[in-house]
């Protein structure tokens, strides 16, 4: 893991300034004990494997969800950052790995980051093998993550070949399984607020 330092800094830079942007870091404060006065999405309230979905901003981006998939520990450090980083503006914000992914409810998280390390010929790291099989799984609907936004920052070394490729491929997959990209990176593909380049 690793060779991107120069690239994760401007990434997460301009993934919290468009969360900002987005109103993510906005207090629910009074929410608590007051129902909201406009109808409110179906996941306000609930909670999905320790992730609390209060469902207050229009654009559904209440709840944060830092997925890492690391085998040495580099790429868990850095989803550490950005949790640390999110609920330190007063966003709410799960850290988790990817083994974890059962404990989730997919139909109720909405911004979803997930930092990913490369292993081995371009392999996905040891705990994030089971997620990977799960989202490229063929009988996935189209729509199965359609309620989600999300962000890929994958770390590789530009020395090897499949450099950041399971980063690359999940980016594709979630998008494919109805899920919107947040923020971009190196790949250029399309994103809803753009990103610097270096990442996947």
């Amino acid at each position: 893991e690793g060779g991107q330092e120069e690239c994760i800094e401007p990434w997460v830079a301009h993934l919290l300034g468009t969360m900002e942007k987005t109103g993510a870091f906005a207090a629910p404060a009074a929410d608590a004990s007051a129902a909201p006065a406009q109808p409110a999405p179906p996941v306000a309230g609930d909670t999905a494997g320790g992730a609390v979905v209060t469902g207050n901003l229009a654009d559904g981006l209440a709840s944060t969800l830092v997925l890492f998939g690391s085998q040495t520990g580099n790429a868990e450090s850095v989803a550490g950052r950005i949790h640390k980083d999110i609920s330190g503006k007063g966003g709410e914000c799960t850290l988790m790995s990817m083994k974890e992914y059962e404990k989730i409810d997919l139909t109720l998280e909405r911004l979803v980051i997930c930092v990913v390390s490369t292993t081995g010929q371009g392999d996905p790291p040891d705990n994030a093998s089971k997620f990977f099989r799960f989202v490229k799984g063929r009988s996935n609907a189209p729509t199965m993550l359609a309620a989600w936004r999300f962000s890929v920052l994958a770390l590789g070394d530009t020395n090897y070949d499949m450099f950041c490729k399971p980063g690359k491929v999940l980016d594709k997959r979630l998008e494919e399984l109805g899920a919107r990209r947040f923020v971009t990176g190196a790949t250029g593909l399309k994103g809803e607020h753009g990103g610097p380049n270096g990442a996947a």
